[in-house]
């Protein structure tokens, strides 16, 4: 019983990273139709940002923090405004995220001071409070493990609650329909676009602002959660937020139970992205060709 709590916990940690991760990717898809694949790089320059001002500089941790988050927003506002609104279609402009990825890598190593700082701990006020013990498993959560539950639940219900229940939620919703319909309705698409890639890249920040205490500020670490997220995205179709984090909590408690049950299959637990994004694009072929084949007009 201890173990299968250990498991649990350690799956909902890990599947609370995916889901913040893929959450940021789908809110922009969403809306855009772009796969921002520069997700994960805009986190490590925000994180490396707040670090180097919390660290070197001595500015206050949530002051740090804020800034990094900020120059995320500043990130993604221009982005928009310089490249995606001068290309053609959202498969330039996913590629083109491509492009920022590998530039915001760069960047990180062009820093000296950055590139010799891999696996530095980032830590946070919260790590000298007292642990939560977990009942019934000899495991405790750190406040820093519970403050990301908690945003993961947060932005969320916030996420879900903009998209249906705000003006700036509908107007991303009907831009995401229907663009043409959206602008005869009367709204402005260069108005919505640039308050998603502001809120994406914001998240992307936020997000790396989380994972730094309870890991490190590893840029390895950050880009193999961005690509499981990635997978995760396509269990919701990259439009669905409820089964995006479905399919986040399912990837992290298939790999855990992987780690401590099925030890002796080796890469069990690193093939399980690949496992499920294969199921999923087959489930969906397999959806796709029955719709084509009732909605056929029958031959004469």
């Amino acid at each position: 019983m201890t173990k299968f709590v250990q498991t649990l916990v350690i799956g909902v940690q890990y599947g609370c990273i995916y889901a913040m991760i893929a959450m940021g990717m789908v809110l922009v898809y969403r809306t855009t139709g772009v796969l921002n694949i520069a997700h994960g790089g805009v986190g490590v320059l925000a994180g490396f940002v707040a670090w180097d001002l919390n660290t070197i500089r001595n500015w206050p941790y949530f002051a740090a923090i804020t800034a990094g988050i900020a120059v995320a927003i500043v990130s993604g506002l221009l982005f928009e405004r310089l490249i995606v609104r001068r290309l053609a279609s959202p498969a330039l402009a996913t590629v083109a995220t491509l492009g920022l990825f590998l530039l915001l890598q760069g960047l990180v190593f062009v820093v000296p001071w950055w590139g010799n700082t891999w696996g530095q701990a980032f830590d946070s006020p919260f790590r000298t409070w007292k642990p939560v013990r977990i009942p019934g498993a000899n495991y405790a959560l750190s406040w820093d493990q519970l403050i990301l539950f908690g945003n993961v639940l947060l932005f969320f219900a916030g996420l879900y609650f903009i998209l249906r229940r705000t003006r700036v939620g509908l107007a991303m919703r009907a831009v995401s329909d229907d663009a043409t319909a959206a602008r005869l309705m009367g709204i402005r698409e260069r108005l919505v676009a640039p308050v998603v890639w502001g809120m994406g890249f914001g998240l992307s920040g936020l997000t790396t602002m989380l994972l730094a205490p309870i890991l490190s500020l590893d840029n390895t670490s950050l880009t193999a959660f961005t690509l499981k997220a990635l997978t995760v995205t396509f269990v919701g179709g990259l439009t669905s937020l409820p089964l995006t984090v479905l399919g986040a909590f399912a990837l992290s408690g298939l790999e855990v139970w992987s780690q401590l049950y099925m030890r002796e299959v080796k890469g069990l637990s690193d093939a399980w992205p690949f496992i499920m994004l294969i199921v999923v694009l087959m489930v969906r072929f397999a959806r796709g060709t029955k719709a084509l084949e009732d909605t056929a007009v029958a031959p004469a």
